[in-house]
């Protein structure tokens, strides 16, 4: 274990050892699909916890997802442009929003601040999830009332994003370049399949076609799972070339 990136160097022994058992539980669950699970049983105040990706020509997508509103979530952030979690991809630091109401999120994310309340977001907490000194992905939690993590909470936020890196890379070869050849655990690969079902048929990016199933399951309080098995066997329903 003394190989895996990120455990060796910066953590004393202690917790060396606190995030060897948290890999290995990891790795006995299935690997980087049960991170948000695990890390939301850690976390019990939080309403759920989603671990993302950039997946280069996909865009960034959810690899784990624990809550209610984990795509409701990614779709701000993707649509709007702005976000906590957008600030922890640019930064590589995390970003701690306890009260989305405050003055200093409706001036550092006024799109943001003003829509995720009305899908029961209102504090988010964005941890980079880094490979070296190269960010491959967010681990976020978020909660529907305001109010910050507890010491305690940040750490674990941090230990799982630290865990979630070494589980990423498991199976996930290096470009040369520094890139990531990413292999998608089977609920992402089944999202991707029927984002590219959207973009056929009505002729967009994969950005706005994962908008649109997104914003559809949203609109329609279907589960998103549900949606994509519906698109994926071609019984769409709902218009995909039709503007939400």
């Amino acid at each position: 274990m003394e190989a895996d990136p990120g455990l060796a160097a910066g953590h004393s022994d202690d917790e060396r050892r606190r995030l060897r058992r948290l890999v290995s539980a990891l790795r006995a669950h299935g690997g980087v699909g049960a991170v948000a699970t695990l890390c939301h049983a850690d976390m019990p105040d939080v309403d759920g916890v989603v671990l993302t990706v950039d997946a280069a020509h996909a865009g960034r997508i959810i690899l784990s997802d624990s809550g209610p509103h984990g795509d409701q979530l990614e779709d701000l952030h993707a649509v709007l442009g702005e976000g906590p979690c957008i600030d922890a991809v640019v930064t590589a630091v995390p970003v701690m929003a306890d009260d989305l109401a405050r003055p200093h999120a409706r001036v550092n994310w006024p799109r943001f601040a003003e829509h995720a309340p009305a899908r029961a977001i209102r504090a988010v907490f964005a941890h980079p999830v880094l490979a070296g000194d190269r960010l491959i992905g967010v681990l976020s939690a978020y909660r529907a009332d305001a109010g910050s993590l507890t010491a305690a909470e940040r750490e674990q936020l941090g230990r799982y994003a630290t865990a979630a890196a070494v589980v990423l890379l498991d199976h996930t070869p290096v470009h040369r370049a520094g890139g990531l050849d990413l292999v998608l655990p089977a609920r992402a690969g089944e999202v991707q399949q029927a984002v590219g079902v959207v973009m056929e048929l009505a002729g967009v990016d994969a950005p706005t076609a994962l908008h649109r199933l997104r914003d559809y399951a949203r609109r329609s309080a279907r589960p998103m799972q549900d949606v994509v098995a519906e698109v994926r066997t071609c019984r769409l329903p709902f218009d995909p070339s039709a503007v939400p």
